[in-house]
């Protein structure tokens, strides 16, 4: 059984199709970057395994449990809150924009989401948040404000902010496109570490280096539909997909 199943997933936004049916299976510990243009639905199908979209039609399952599902001909029905909570808790998701809260430090970032969301007490979460900032190097800035953080450390934060909640998926949505490309390396270091340690991870990217050394497949997306998946290999070494190629050259 997959850990990750999403099947047929439809997507509209005022009337304008943009998810066509994509379907995505994964196995837990498996990495997949998914590329493509710009408007190809990359976002939108990681939001809506994220439950920041709500699908129009299809079916997600993560180990085991439904999130989602079409029920006949009507549109897709969700689980119950409880469910959807429970899911949730097992995903954390890193965005182009930091979103650290400007008037806490980087320490209380860390805590308050394990403190607000699991009832955790500070006492325990404080060594879970030691040892991540150590992670992503930044364990010396724990009593800094994100003001004072370059972009590189504001997402790292946010990585480690993401951690903090024990997530059995990371989900990361073009994590440097908001950064100079110098800072851009921190981030994606952090990132490959992760993916050396078999987090299962969902990274939407423009980094097409980064995607072909770190995901164990490529998916590559454009008009809303998988135009072509397989390993990094298949993919960059020997696009069969026209648009593929297009795309590769254009970015390569």
């Amino acid at each position: 059984m997959s850990f990750i199943k999403m099947d047929k997933i439809e997507k509209s936004f005022e009337g304008l199709p943009v998810l066509k049916e994509v379907s995505l299976n994964m196995e837990k510990g498996e990495v997949v970057a998914i590329i493509g243009p710009s408007g190809s639905g990359k976002s939108t199908f990681l939001r809506c395994l994220g439950q920041l979209e709500i699908i129009d039609r299809g079916t997600i399952e993560v180990n085991g449990t439904v999130m989602a599902k079409t029920v006949g001909e009507g549109a897709a029905e969700y689980a119950d809150k409880k469910t959807l909570h429970n899911l949730l808790l097992q995903m954390g998701m890193v965005f182009q924009q930091f979103n650290l809260f400007p008037h806490m430090t980087v320490w209380d970032n860390i805590l308050i989401a394990p403190q607000m969301v699991k009832n955790m007490k500070a006492a325990d979460i404080a060594p879970i948040a030691e040892n991540l900032l150590k992670k992503v190097g930044l364990w010396e800035k724990r009593n800094v404000y994100p003001a004072k953080l370059s972009g590189g450390q504001k997402q790292r934060v946010a990585i480690a902010r993401a951690l903090a909640m024990n997530p059995s998926i990371m989900l990361f949505d073009e994590p440097t496109s908001a950064l100079d490309p110098e800072l851009t390396g921190e981030v994606l270091r952090t990132i490959k570490q992760l993916a050396e340690e078999r987090m299962t991870m969902i990274i939407v990217t423009h980094e097409m280096a980064f995607a072909r050394e770190v995901a164990d497949r490529i998916i590559f997306m454009a008009d809303g539909i998988i135009q072509e998946e397989g390993t990094p290999e298949e993919v960059f070494g020997n696009p069969k997909n026209e648009r593929t190629k297009a795309f590769l050259e254009s970015m390569l």
